[in-house]
């Protein structure tokens, strides 16, 4: 009987390659994946988080520094009606109400006490219109309230005129909101969204919109909740 003096080599029964249809069928499957994922890594923007956490911090401290001296503390906001074109419902600062002459019926005056800071380039004040609410219930921030309630504040530097009326939150000595009034403590929000004041149109005009669900077009934002009788400030999820 005839033997092979070299045997045939032997296959391990598991393949260490892949096929090319196996490769195509990864490739699909990983695409769709990222297709998925990818509105996600849009809507990430640090310079709202910034934004929104510098702006939870300077509420908190001018709340402490009203509990600390014991005397009310106003955070004004700009609206539409702000001196400045890059300024427009992007900046704010911290206010005290300044000592009066005792005449009655005089005017209350307000000093500031901060410089006027801004939200980080590419973010604005936002209204309630420019959020989704999943309860059907309206959505009104700060901002909503600037026409009828706002405190007369001195402008910035270098802007035409005396005090301009501005949308304001006042922190009392015990920490909690004594204005706007709790008529109006539906309406304690602050939201920044994505967007730019335009002059020419009058009105804010959102960067990077996003559907809603329901067909209309959202900004990407963010909103802070402000307790009324606690003027504590809490980050809400938008």
């Amino acid at each position: 009987m005839r033997r092979d003096r070299h045997p045939s080599p032997q296959f391990p029964a598991s393949r260490c390659a892949y096929s090319l249809i196996e490769l195509l069928a990864v490739m699909g499957v990983a695409a769709l994946l990222l297709a998925i994922a990818a509105p996600s890594f849009v809507s990430f923007n640090p310079a709202r988080k910034t934004g929104i956490h510098e702006l939870s911090g300077f509420l908190g401290n001018a709340r402490a520094e009203a509990i600390a001296r014991g005397a009310p503390r106003i955070v004004a906001f700009a609206d539409e009606t702000f001196p400045g074109e890059n300024d427009v419902l992007r900046a704010y600062a911290l206010f005290e109400e300044a000592p009066s002459d005792g005449e009655p019926g005089e005017t209350p005056r307000y000093r500031r006490l901060s410089p006027w800071r801004t939200l980080p380039r590419g973010l604005v004040f936002a209204r309630g219109t420019d959020f989704a609410v999943t309860t059907g219930e309206p959505f009104r921030t700060l901002h909503d309230l600037a026409r009828e309630h706002a405190f007369p504040v001195p402008g910035p530097a270098g802007s035409e005129g005396g005090a301009i009326p501005l949308p304001a939150l006042m922190f009392g000595p015990d920490g909690g909101v004594r204005s706007p009034g709790f008529e109006n403590a539906d309406a304690l929000h602050l939201a920044i969204i994505e967007g730019f004041h335009d002059a020419k149109l009058r009105r804010v005009v959102p960067t990077t919109p996003r559907s809603s669900g329901g067909g209309a077009a959202l900004p990407r934002g963010e909103c802070l909740g402000v307790g009324y009788y606690t003027g504590r400030a809490g980050i809400l999820t938008d």
